[in-house]
């Protein structure tokens, strides 16, 4: 069970790492005024802003807690 708690906190924090720093680019998005970029302008604005990390760890966690969830859920009870 403590495997299960861990595994959605996990998936929680990284959701909401995920979600809040795509908000913050989205909202930035009209400041990046260069159209010929190779990341695109999406990617070019996080990069301007050093999102990278944030995305990076929010996705580790995220499957950190997906991992987590499943091993709680498939392996076998202490009783």
């Amino acid at each position: 069970m403590k495997k299960i708690l861990a595994g959605i906190g996990f998936e929680i924090t990284g959701v909401l790492m995920l979600l809040f720093s795509s908000l913050i680019a989205s909202m930035s998005l009209e400041n990046t005024t260069e159209w010929n970029t190779q990341l695109g302008r999406f990617w070019q604005t996080v990069s301007n802003l050093g999102l990278f990390p944030v995305f990076v760890t929010g996705a580790i966690l995220l499957i950190t807690g997906i991992a987590f969830s499943l091993w709680g859920v498939f392996s076998k009870s202490d009783k």
